[in-house]
């Protein structure tokens, strides 16, 4: 289990479910990671395998498989898989493609009162919850905004179909999916990621902390380091408020795919002195407790877990206008909305 959003929001949700009504199945396509630890220790674990034996041919172009598929000799699966190919072009998406890797798989072996897809819009998750699992109730789970993420239209209109309900995490992007499939709308009902303000706090006093003694103002971002979390652009606001003469230093808590070229920017701006990462981190709360200020540079949100854990302290928080932030920051008058530039980020800081 990475260090992500739908990740805490999972571990969350399920330290709270009271065990003397419920027995709790967890199925992790890599029963791994950091978080792991973390799940309850009554919660049992499946290891998705029918999933990870297919990871690379459900996450990659279809296209780049049947390549892969002449290069190394399997003529058969590539002719199957061309075929393949030209139906979900003339039908649009991927549903025959996840119907045939999938076709031959059992699916967990035993009979569940719900069964809940949890990291929705997830096509190859979505389609193994309502084909693959015998469950008398099953439920999707939407934790991204539907206009900003890829989704397979095709899929929902046909999969989402065997969901008795239909969770969003926020009333926006609730309205956005209602918008583009009013279909379901029956189905729909907001349901917030899940924080714990008392243990977040315990976690703060036993946590780690910054270590600079310098009186320069520290602002923290923590998530993935990746173009839709902002980092990139947060940098460039970090130059601007160097050059008007801030004292500023920013920490990034997280990992991710973009990480070197935020470091490289950072070196090529001359900005050494006053970026740090700190790489993921499990616990990242005694920073969110001593920062000066808290940004979310976010392009796109559900409803954004770290921005739940920053509000459980005092920092003042600037985030960008992402979907759900004004549902998320109601109420809070040391809280900025700014637009999602470099310079709209700056002037919130």
């Amino acid at each position: 289990m990475n260090i992500g959003g739908v990740e805490k929001s999972l571990v969350n949700l399920l330290s709270i479910i009271p065990r003397e009504k419920y027995d709790l199945h967890v199925g992790l396509v890599h029963p791994e990671g950091a978080l792991l630890p973390l799940l309850p220790s009554d919660v049992t674990i499946h290891h998705v395998k029918d999933i990870m034996d297919h990871w690379s041919e459900l996450k990659e172009p279809l296209s780049v498989t049947i390549k892969k598929y002449f290069l190394t000799g399997h003529l058969i699966k590539a002719i199957y898989a061309v075929i393949i190919y030209i139906v979900c072009k003339i039908q649009g998406g991927n549903l025959h493609w996840i119907e045939y890797l999938l076709k031959d798989t059992d699916g967990i072996n035993e009979m569940f009162d719900v069964a809940v897809a949890y990291a929705g819009p997830s096509s190859d998750i979505d389609y193994y919850v309502c084909k693959k699992i015998k469950a008398k109730i099953k439920i999707g789970w939407i934790h991204f905004d539907i206009n900003k993420v890829g989704h397979d239209v095709r899929l929902i209109n046909e999969i989402y179909s065997n969901y008795h309900r239909i969770m969003v995490v926020s009333d926006s992007c609730r309205h956005n999916f209602e918008l583009s499939f009013p279909h379901f709308k029956e189905k729909l009902v907001t349901f917030h990621n899940v924080v714990s303000p008392e243990l977040i706090r315990l976690q703060a006093r036993n946590g780690t902390t910054f270590d600079d003694k310098s009186k320069s103002k520290k602002i923290l971002t923590v998530g993935r380091i990746s173009k839709e979390k902002g980092q990139m652009v947060a940098i460039d606001s970090l130059k601007i408020l160097i050059d008007k003469g801030y004292d500023v230093s920013w920490y990034f808590i997280g990992d991710g795919n973009d990480r070197k070229l935020c470091e490289n920017k950072a070196i090529q701006m001359g900005l050494n002195d006053h970026v740090v990462f700190l790489g993921a981190l499990v616990n990242p709360y005694g920073f969110m407790c001593d920062c000066d200020i808290y940004v979310q540079p976010s392009r796109y949100e559900g409803y954004c877990v770290t921005i739940l854990e920053a509000l459980c302290f005092e920092a003042p928080i600037v985030a960008t206008n992402f979907t759900s932030i004004n549902e998320q920051l109601k109420g809070r008058d040391n809280c900025f909305v700014v637009g999602m530039n470099a310079e709209e980020i700056a002037l919130g800081i």
